[in-house]
């Protein structure tokens, strides 16, 4: 039974004390405050409603809960996050509908997960009350072919589910990786959002898609995915810096396996001006077909309403019958065409006019040759994403900044990523914290480092550990995020595992009968060998075990970061015990400036990784170790004889 974030901040409090009890000085004041701060918690556990959290007053559910006579009326939290489930009479949510509609739209809450993201749960038994979806871009697929069999990606409040029983769909599978959401869809928003998830026909799979999809042999004629990132300006951005494997070429890639011969894709995203998401899909899905060896051309369509942008992928060309029923679809429901095979440029920008063509001439470049000069001359990121770089909604260039200002003027605030503008805020508070903390006290102790021998390569050492160690993780954290689904799972795995296996290779440091300077560069050279081959085939190994249970794939990944993560924990304390006997000034100055480098890389890993992918961070990471092997050979040594911990003494000499 999950507990709720802020118990769980509590009862941390309380293994602290634990844990500060079993090696308490109990004379000691500081010791007396961990007992002060433990207790603290402890009042925090038995009066809950001192810790209740505030929601800011930009996410959705602050709005929501702004307008008259609003409510909530389910809440319940769990490792994926918090839903909240809202209605009130103010309340009418249906993003992207059509303003051809004429009617109204049935009663519904809102579904809100993590404050943020919105889904409407529509209390529509019948299946005339849902006509109004077949007026969204989302309907676009059935009017290219009939579809029996459909994968909704994303259960959510059931509109797709809605949308394909709508059109006749015989069997529906959806996925939703977030057990909360089927819960309280099959609990108490049964009633209300119409039993969606028990109609006939219909299958809700507690699911991760990436991980479904290489599971399954089932064919589907439709596969619908669901928005990326928030709607509204509000949410713009925000999502900018979280990392996405679903819309990834890699990913795509096998949705496309998962389709009938004459399947089709359907992905939906948020329209902005200047176009970023709806270019990027595009773009991720013709270099899907790529991959597949199929011309996108002729296989690709896209739309777009007021609201939304609708990216097509057929798996067969597109027949002229089918063109044909998407112009109507589009003619009858003041939709624009982006991208037909044959289109003409007089037939996009009719309805939602922009003061150009955007997407058009986007999509004629994009499926052209001239895509590399599109790509790297266009104001914003919008190359298809991949398992690498899995970045979907991180569209920022520096360099296009003052040509948006200029275009924009007063605007341009809303096409910046707030989602990276505070990544890069808290890598700028990360180096001036760490300074003030980390390496300020350190300045009673400068007298002393004047005198201390080997000064650069001992900070050049420790510096390249601190960097490269966080390096590493962070870059296994991300790419485990694939793998075992959630990043809460990726982090639990990733930092337990490194930090035991790390510590266990600094405690089998000591006995060794080696010198420490050997210890230390043997270490390195097992870092490198063992994080180059996972760096090289982890994809592949992790793709062998991807079916298989959660807890299953916990282990596995923990021991894949074994090997590396035993040998990383020598190179420090082997370090230390060289310095202490040789050079004991040394000793804080190479913990804080450890610590120091290891703060900033923690940040400085996923925006490395924006821009040149994670398999680079990792291989930065095994540099650092490289050269700090080099450098373990020329680190301070003992005086001769004198002892350096453990069962061996430190000889001069490797």
């Amino acid at each position: 039974m999950y507990c709720g974030t802020e118990m769980m901040v509590a009862w941390t409090s309380v293994l602290g004390l634990v844990a500060a009890g079993t090696v308490a000085d109990w004379r000691r004041v500081r010791y007396v405050a961990a007992v002060v701060v433990g207790a603290a918690a402890l009042v925090l556990l038995a009066r809950p409603s001192l810790h209740t959290p505030l929601v800011s007053q930009y996410k959705m559910l602050s709005y929501v809960l702004d307008m008259p006579e609003t409510k909530v009326i389910h809440h319940d939290e769990g490792p994926l996050g918090r839903i909240d489930v809202v209605e009130g009479p103010a309340i009418h949510h249906a993003p992207g509908l059509s303003l051809a509609w004429m009617e109204q739209i049935p009663p519904h809450v809102l579904l809100i997960i993590d404050g943020d993201a919105a889904t409407a749960v529509y209390d529509a038994p019948r299946r005339e009350d849902w006509a109004f979806l077949d007026y969204t871009t989302g309907a676009a697929p059935y009017c290219l072919r009939r579809a029996a069999s459909v994968c909704v990606v994303g259960a959510g409040g059931g509109s797709d589910i809605a949308l394909a029983k709508y059109h006749g769909a015989k069997r529906v599978v959806a996925l939703e990786m977030n057990g909360q959401v089927i819960s309280a869809m099959e609990g108490p928003l049964a009633e209300r959002g119409g039993r969606i998830y028990q109609a006939p026909g219909v299958e809700v799979i507690h699911a991760e898609a990436r991980g479904f999809f290489s599971a399954t042999h089932e064919r589907f004629d439709v596969i619908q995915l669901p928005e990326a990132g928030a709607f509204g300006a509000s949410g713009a951005g925000l999502y900018a810096a979280q990392e996405s494997y679903l819309y990834t070429v890699e990913s795509v890639s096998r949705m496309l396996d998962a389709l009938t011969d004459d399947g089709v894709l359907c992905m939906t995203q948020w329209a902005r001006t200047p176009p970023r998401a709806g270019l990027r899909a595009l773009d991720l899905v013709a270099e899907a077909l790529r991959s597949k060896g199929l011309s996108p051309a002729p296989r690709l369509a896209m739309i777009r309403s007021w609201a939304t942008v609708t990216v097509l992928a057929s798996k067969s060309p597109l027949r002229d019958a089918q063109t044909s029923a998407l112009r109507r679809f589009c003619e009858a429901r003041s939709f624009d065409l982006c991208y037909l095979p044959s289109m003409t440029g007089e037939e996009a920008n009719r309805f939602h006019v922009l003061d150009r063509a955007y997407y058009f001439e986007g999509a004629e470049a994009l499926l052209s040759k001239g895509r590399e000069a599109y790509l790297r001359d266009y104001l914003f990121e919008v190359e298809a994403p991949t398992d690498d770089k899995p970045y979907f909604q991180h569209f920022f260039r520096f360099k296009s900044l003052p040509v948006i200002r200029e275009q924009l003027g007063g605007r341009f605030r809303t096409s910046l990523e707030l989602g990276y503008l505070m990544l890069l805020a808290s890598l700028a508070q990360g180096v001036a914290v760490a300074a003030v903390l980390i390496l300020l006290p350190l300045a009673p102790f400068m007298k002393d480092l004047r005198r201390a021998p080997s000064k650069a390569a001992t900070f050049a050492y420790v510096l390249l550990l601190g960097v490269g160690f966080m390096l590493l993780e962070m870059g296994f954290l991300q790419k485990l995020i694939l793998y075992l689904a959630r990043p809460i799972y990726s982090a639990a795995v990733v930092i337990a595992a490194f930090l035991v296996f790390a510590g266990v290779g600094s405690e089998l440091s000591r006995r060794w009968r080696a010198s420490a300077r050997r210890v230390a560069s043997v270490a390195a050279l097992v870092v490198v060998v063992s994080g180059t081959t996972l760096a090289l085939f982890l994809d592949d190994w992790l793709a062998l075990t991807q079916s298989l249970p959660l807890w299953t794939r916990m282990l596995v990944a923990a021991l894949t970061i074994a090997p590396p993560a035993v040998a990383m924990g020598h190179m420090f304390p082997s370090a230390l015990r060289l310095i202490s006997s040789a050079s004991p000034a040394l000793v804080p100055w190479a913990w804080g400036i450890n610590g120091f480098a290891s703060v900033v890389a923690t940040v400085s890993a996923p925006l490395l990784a924006m821009y040149v992918g994670f398999r680079f961070v990792v291989f930065a990471a095994l540099g650092c170790y490289f050269l700090a092997g080099l450098l373990a050979r020329v680190l301070p040594g003992p005086k001769p004889g004198a002892a350096i911990g453990g069962t061996s003494r430190e000889r001069e000499g490797p």
